[in-house]
């Protein structure tokens, strides 16, 4: 018998809350990883984001494109605007993983546009950015252990 933590693996366009002694993950290239931590109530959440902008305002729950994910995971939560000043954000992924720039340098790549969105969203919504580890070549693991409310990323190494 294995007292192991039981483990969520979010896959590309999910979200899931976990509560202690769960632990979240995610595996990121270009997509973007949002952990939000909300030490006061035990409550801890992660998206794993493909796109920056959703094509249309009022998108169902979700985590397909970052501000839909950053609105799915506040309702989640049930965290109201008074609540963000608690809220920790940390950010992963949002790599460059074809490692040459853009043909036409005005274009930006996917994983760019996923950080700038996301900065950005959680800016205007004010919610404070406490790590992020974005930008790059490198793929990476997210991981939200709910148990220690600690977030680690790292690189995942190239075949």
């Amino acid at each position: 018998m294995t007292d192991d933590p039981p483990e969520i693996y979010v896959r590309m366009g999910e979200l899931a809350l976990g509560r202690s002694p769960t632990i979240l993950k995610a595996t990121l290239g270009s997509c973007i990883g949002i952990a939000f931590l909300w030490r006061e109530r035990g409550l801890f959440a992660l998206a794993h984001c493909l796109l920056a902008w959703a094509p249309e305002p009022c998108m169902p729950s979700g985590a397909r494109y970052v501000d839909q994910a950053i609105s799915s995971l506040l309702r989640m939560l049930e965290a109201k605007p008074g609540d963000y000043a608690q809220l920790e954000a940390h950010l992963a992924g949002g790599g460059n993983m074809s490692q040459h720039e853009a043909s036409d340098n005005r274009t930006p790549m996917v994983g760019q546009l996923n950080i700038e969105a996301a900065l950005q969203v959680l800016q205007t919504q004010g919610i404070r950015v406490h790590s992020q580890d974005m930008g790059g070549i490198h793929a990476r693991r997210m991981r939200l252990d709910c148990a220690k409310g600690s977030v680690r990323v790292e690189y995942v190494p190239r075949p």
